[in-house]
C-alpha cells in the first residue's frame, strides 16, 4: 500500500473538471442552521448543500457584505458567488429566513396548524 492511498481525507488532486466537490453535499431537504452560520460568518470551512450554500450567501449579503466577501467565506470563485448571488435575489431570500423558527416552530404554532 501507498502512502497516497492511506491519506484519504484530502481532496483528489487529480479530479477533473465537473466532479463533484467534496464541500459540497447533496440536497436532502434538511437545512443545518449551524452550518449556515459558521459558513456565513467564515469561521472554517464547511460541508453544505446547496440550499444551506444559498441561505450562507443570503446572510452575507443582509450584513451589508459584497459578492467578493462571499466568495471568500463560502470559499468560491467570484463568478461562482456572482451567480449564487443572482440566486439569492431570484429566490427572494433577503431578507433571511430566521432559520430557527422554520426548523423549530414554537409550540403553539405546532398546536394551532393541527
Amino acid at each position: 500500500m501507498t502512502a497516497s492511498a492511506l491519506n484519504t481525507s484530502e481532496p483528489s488532486a487529480d479530479r477533473g473538471r465537473g466532479m463533484p466537490s467534496p464541500w459540497v453535499l447533496p440536497d436532502d431537504g434538511i437545512v443545518d442552521p449551524i452550518a449556515v452560520e459558521i459558513a456565513a460568518a467564515g469561521a472554517r470551512r464547511v460541508a453544505l448543500t446547496g440550499t444551506e450554500r444559498l441561505l450562507a450567501a443570503a446572510q452575507i449579503l443582509t450584513a451589508g457584505h459584497h459578492p467578493t466577501e462571499v466568495a471568500r467565506r463560502l470559499h468560491l470563485s467570484n463568478d461562482t458567488a456572482r451567480t449564487l448571488v443572482a440566486q439569492v435575489h431570484r429566490f427572494g431570500l433577503l431578507p433571511v429566513p430566521n432559520l430557527w423558527a422554520l426548523a423549530y416552530p414554537p409550540a403553539d404554532a405546532e398546536v394551532s396548524a393541527a
